[in-house]
């Protein structure tokens, strides 16, 4: 089959050799007893012959019939560029797109998936089946390319921040219970703002609501206040709010800017906010700009809706004692009283529903059921040293009760022998939050005990955020170092099999909803890459420790995980454990039927008997384990000077014994040069021929499935990333026929295709 289109698609290869067939026969002298001589007795040169090759797709079907040739290709180009386009369609018969299809290039940071109309997915599905093309899905799971944001959001623990200051807060309607927006404004990405349905708020009525549509960066949507005052040079100020999220993995980010001009701005702090209320807060020193009038917080980042309340923002205000008070003894975030005790009067003393502490989860709750004297129920926290005779003592704490007027007292005492009270002063409470302070000088060697009375006024008594400490100098009080943050932060991990379950579910919908959006196509890598170099472990799985859930946090280690897994890497495995390939197929096939075919591929097979090894190991757990393996791809990404026909021969009758389908998934041959010699093309058509003369040799018909080639040609920008400076594939930059696409030929044949082609070819072809 010669035509004119071949010549179109290929003159370019051609004209590297093409001497002029007629010039030749010009030249050429009758032999003693022949007749004249004829084209067709004239051999071709090499570019001729290629030439004047088929399309490879038609000679799968002559020699290789009902197993696909396929080609690894990019999904963007082939969508952009019509020349790339039509050589691939005159020649492949499937398409496996190199990253289109991927977990990070689909699942969007809430979940949800890119493959509506309009999207990548989309159109290149629809092109590909209109010309004919089926696709090969790749892939549903592997270590890379998955969309860490969103998976690592849902395993990060809850984040609790814990102030160890206050603020002197400038900011107007940061609790938006006038029902309205008022003193807000925002704008940016087709974004919104409102205020919440009445009960929205936390633990209170509303919230302000922000929705963004789209991912962008984070300053593209905009919620600000214009201060009326702009902030000093050298102050410390403190940002504090509550907030959460429509999805997991939510991003607010914070700053202060200058409201015109280039709008400079400093104190930027991104947060990460999920489906709970959580404080955010962060302490900022400004350094450099004046004029800095502007409040912002930034939601442009991820698509989702965000809910915003007890905005507080100003100067931070330093705690006037050393407090020596610190967790739950102090903010009961534990949901714990901690080491405060109670007695007296048939009182007793609590911790609070959640949600009933000061801006918090917690607080400490004493109920005083009759009036009696003040000191008759009592609450003590005792230390294991005495006081310093001659030194200021600070008492800080919030409270409230459900009786306006009840009285808290505070008092000093020894806490063995009941003497030594000093430091007496009552607290008149209100049923709002209030913050109470008191200092006392102590004048005892003895002391030893704090006390809070609660038994004069029948009530509850709600208490929150204590503090006790020795005074501060007003030197010392007011010396900060900066930038710091403004609290501590307390994080809650999730149990492993809560990460196990929550990933699960996570993998399910992926593998079902993608699926779904390609209802056409009937095979898919489901498992990508599971075994290590070198060790052959499981990735992941039994490779070594990735994390360790009971380190502290750090600033580089939010999220309890080990942050130098590269971008966009996650381990499943890690969480799930070896079954998590098996609960892969399981929901592979449950979604895409029984008459699809389901891969685990990989690479580096040819040249490491024991990475083949230990994955034909990993598939007879996942086939004995409730779940089944149709095939094995062999990737086969493979070099010109090293590979050996006895290492190929070798890999293909191990994987030919297990009975599976056997599918090379991402064939190229490297030369290590950009610009390789007539000599090295030879070599690598030789290499291409050698490969699938052995698939063909080693593999029964019934299990091959399926020869891919992987991208279409040496083009510099389809090596960006992968085998750069390189010239691996069988067509040149131009998407010109190389030597190597006669040698794919041949080795599909069986034979040399170009010997059989007469002079006369020649003329049929550039007629």
């Amino acid at each position: 089959m010669k035509s004119k289109k071949i010549l179109f698609l290929c003159a370019a290869a051609a004209s590297i050799a093409l001497t002029g067939c007629y010039d030749e026969k010009m030249d050429w002298h009758t032999p003693d007893g022949h007749g004249a001589v004829v084209s067709s007795e004239i051999p071709l040169a090499l570019a001729e012959k290629i030439a004047n090759y088929d399309y490879i797709k038609n000679y799968m079907a002559q020699y290789m019939p009902n197993v696909p040739i396929g080609l690894g290709i990019g999904a963007d180009k082939y969508l952009s560029d019509e020349a790339y386009a039509a050589v691939a369609n005159a020649n492949f018969m499937m398409f496996t797109a190199g990253n289109a299809m991927k977990h990070s290039s689909v699942v969007k940071n809430d979940g949800s998936l890119n493959v509506g109309e309009g999207s990548t997915v989309r159109l290149f599905l629809d092109k590909a089946e209109s010309n004919g093309i089926e696709v090969f899905g790749h892939n549903f799971i592997w270590h890379t390319q998955q969309n860490q944001t969103y998976l690592k959001s849902l395993i990060a623990p809850k984040m609790e921040v814990q102030s160890d200051g206050d603020i002197a807060s400038v900011v107007k309607n940061g609790g938006f219970e006038s029902g309205t927006l008022e003193g807000w404004m925002g704008w940016g990405n087709g974004s919104t703002r409102e205020i919440s349905a009445q009960g929205e708020g936390y633990n209170s009525n509303y919230s302000a609501v922000l929705t963004n549509p789209k991912d962008a960066n984070a300053w593209d949507a905009q919620f600000c206040q214009d201060l009326s005052a702009a902030l000093e040079i050298g102050k410390t100020y403190v940002i504090r709010f509550k907030a959460k999220c429509s999805v997991a993995s939510g991003q607010l980010q914070t700053c202060v800017q200058q409201p015109s001009g280039s709008y400079p701005a400093e104190g930027y702090h991104t947060f990460s906010v999920g489906t709970e209320w959580t404080t955010c807060e962060y302490e900022f020193t400004v350094a450099s700009h004046d004029q800095l009038t502007r409040l912002c917080i930034n939601f442009g980042a991820v698509a989702a809706t965000y809910y915003i309340d007890d905005v507080e923002f100003g100067e931070k205000v330093v705690d006037p004692m050393d407090n020596v008070l610190a967790g739950d003894d102090s903010d009961f975030e534990g949901g714990t009283t901690g080491a405060w005790g109670s007695w007296g009067n048939s009182s007793s003393k609590s911790v609070s529903e959640k949600g009933g502490g000061y801006n918090s989860d917690y607080c400490m709750v004493l109920e005083n059921p009759t009036d009696a004297n003040q000191w008759s129920a009592q609450c003590a926290y005792t230390f294991s040293d005495p006081f310093i005779n001659g030194t200021t003592y600070i008492i800080q704490f919030y409270a409230k009760s459900d009786v306006a007027g009840a009285t808290l007292q505070f008092q000093v005492q020894n806490s063995t022998t009941y003497g030594s009270q000093e430091g007496y002063h009552t607290f008149e409470l209100t049923t709002d939050w209030v913050q109470y302070e008191y200092e006392y000088t102590c004048s005892k060697d003895d002391v030893d005990r704090i006390l809070l009375n609660f038994g004069k006024t029948a009530a509850k008594y709600y208490i929150d955020n204590i503090k006790f400490g020795p005074k501060k100098s007003s030197a010392s009080a007011r010396k900060f170092s900066a930038p710091r943050r403004a609290s501590k932060v307390v994080y809650t991990f999730k149990t492993a099999e809560e990460k196990r379950e929550l990933l699960l579910s996570a993998m399910q919908n992926w593998i079902t909803n993608m699926a779904a959006a390609c209802p056409n196509v009937k095979q898919w890598d489901v498992v990508n890459e599971p075994i290590t170099d070198g060790t052959y472990k499981l990735r992941g799985v039994d490779e070594g420790a990735w994390m360790n859930d009971d380190a502290e946090p750090t600033e580089d280690n939010v999220n309890g995980l080990n942050l130098n897994w590269e971008s966009d890497h996650f381990y499943w495995g890690y969480y799930i454990g070896k079954d998590y390939a098996v609960k892969a197929f399981q929901y592979a096939r449950e979604a895409v039927g029984s008459g699809a075919k389901l891969y685990i591929n990989d690479y580096n097979l040819e040249t490491s008997p024991g990475k083949l090894a230990a994955l034909i190991d990993f598939v007879n757990y996942i086939d004995q384990n409730g779940a089944q393996v149709d095939g094995i791809g062999t990737q086969m990404h493979v070099t010109a000077s090293t590979i050996t026909k006895d290492e190929v021969d070798q890999m293909f009758k191990t994987l030919a014994a297990t009975g599976k389908l056997i599918r090379i998934s991402e064939l190229d041959v490297a030369l290590g040069t950009a610009t390789p010699s007539a000599e090295q093309m030879q070599t690598q058509s030789d290499v291409y021929q050698m490969i699938i003369t052995s698939y063909k040799e080693n593999i029964p018909t019934a299990q091959q499935g399926g020869i891919c080639i992987w991208g279409l040609s040496d083009a510099a920008d389809e090596h960006e990333y992968w085998l750069t400076d390189e010239s691996p594939n069988i067509f040149d930059k131009n998407y010109a026929r190389k030597t190597a696409y006669k040698g794919v030929c041949d080795g599909i044949a069986g034979q040399d295709i170009g010997e059989t082609f007469s002079g006369d070819e020649w003329t049929k072809s550039y007629e």
